[in-house]
């Protein structure tokens, strides 16, 4: 009867350590595997936020046509205008919503100074565009302006200020209603490094309407 019971106890024992032997192996399998893994990396997805820019990226997204491309423009002492630019624009069809866009730089490609504006007018209706008024567009290191074509602000006042009488005037009105239309503007600067970069207009055209503007 010991003899039995001291066999048991034995193979109790053994039991055990072999329990214990394999736990500690699988504990060090286990640490090892987590040493050798790479960190996780955990992508935290940014939050979306409004656009700083809609008209701009509307104005981005829409039909364009371009006014005016590369253009040396500036005004001499004795008030001669240079670059002044006078296009016909043929107009087909009906405009819902559209804008223009003017790029322009002084002194060789800087940004216009409180001295300096882009005079412009549509069927003569218009002036010295002002930029305090613009749309939201990004920063540049030359002058971007940005406006809608039915709330066009403008000042009449010469030199240029921006204190100046604000009047309005809605061109889309006017491509809506005109066949043919006159675009003119020039760069109302004293310095000889003035450029008109590009004025571009862009739209869409009203439901059902196969809308378009030709530049002549």
């Amino acid at each position: 009867m010991k003899k039995i019971n001291i066999n048991i106890l034995a193979g109790y024992i053994i039991l055990t350590i072999i329990a214990v032997s394999t736990s500690i192996v699988g504990i060090y399998i286990v640490r090892k595997f987590q040493k050798e893994q790479p960190p996780q990396v955990v992508i935290v997805k940014p939050e979306e936020r409004p656009s700083q820019y809609p008209d701009y990226e509307a104005y981005k997204s829409l039909t364009k046509v371009n006014l005016v491309k590369d253009n040396t423009s500036f005004v001499t002492r004795d008030y001669k205008k240079i670059g002044e630019v006078t296009k016909k624009i043929i107009v087909s069809g009906k405009f819902r919503r559209a804008y223009v866009y003017i790029n322009a730089s002084v002194d060789n490609g800087k940004p216009l100074t409180i001295y300096d504006s882009i005079y412009m007018t549509l069927n003569r209706d218009g002036g010295h565009l002002l930029r305090n008024k613009s749309l939201a567009v990004p920063a540049s290191d030359v002058t971007q302006l940005l406006y809608d074509l039915r709330m066009i602000p403008y000042i009449k006042n010469v030199p240029y200020s921006e204190d100046g009488t604000l009047l309005f005037a809605n061109w889309l009105k006017k491509l809506n209603s005109q066949a043919a239309s006159s675009i003119y503007t020039f760069l109302s600067s004293w310095r000889a490094g003035g450029l008109i970069k590009e004025i571009t207009i862009a739209f869409e055209c009203e439901e059902n309407s196969k809308c378009d503007i030709l530049v002549e």
